[in-house]
């Protein structure tokens, strides 16, 4: 008899000891979701120079509107050349030109790249074998609307 009140005690016991090992499983398996929240807030947080920035759906396409503050339209043309924003960059010209310019590329599947001035905006139009990249630099104020627009055909 005294075997046998041992013996369910100890089931008990052992049965306890279980159960509080599976609630603290659940309660780990919950945590690394918050970890992986603070890593992606970290790559938000890398790139301040990036601006303002909202990704925009467009039919056949997509694209990235951003606003980049205390700049200019040369300073940020620079920065897609510098920084490969833009696929083919390097096919860029070195500088803005000042009036409408076309220039033949025939490489990568890259067609041309068209330059269109204004007064306080640029638009320079990628023609591909596939589709269109066009990109806008608009001066507003002290800020410029940076708009990177990618078009199937």
């Amino acid at each position: 008899m005294k075997k046998i009140a041992c013996f369910t005690l100890l089931a008990l016991l052992f049965t306890n000891c279980k159960q509080n090992n599976s609630e603290k499983e659940l309660e780990s398996a919950k945590t690394p979701a918050d970890t992986v929240t603070v890593v992606k807030e970290e790559i938000k947080e890398e790139n301040p120079e990036e601006g303002d920035c909202k990704d925009i759906e467009v039919e056949m396409g997509s694209g990235r509107e951003c606003i980049l503050k205390d700049t200019d339209i040369n300073e940020v043309y620079q920065n897609i050349i510098k920084n490969k924003e833009v696929d083919e960059s390097e096919y860029y010209l070195t500088t803005l030109p000042t009036e409408k310019k076309s220039i033949e590329v025939n490489k990568e599947g890259l067609i041309s790249i068209d330059y269109e001035i204004f007064k306080d905006k640029v638009a320079i139009s990628m023609n591909y074998e596939g589709g269109v990249t066009e990109v806008t630099l608009e001066k507003i104020n002290n800020t410029v609307k940076r708009s990177i627009f990618h078009y199937a055909d």
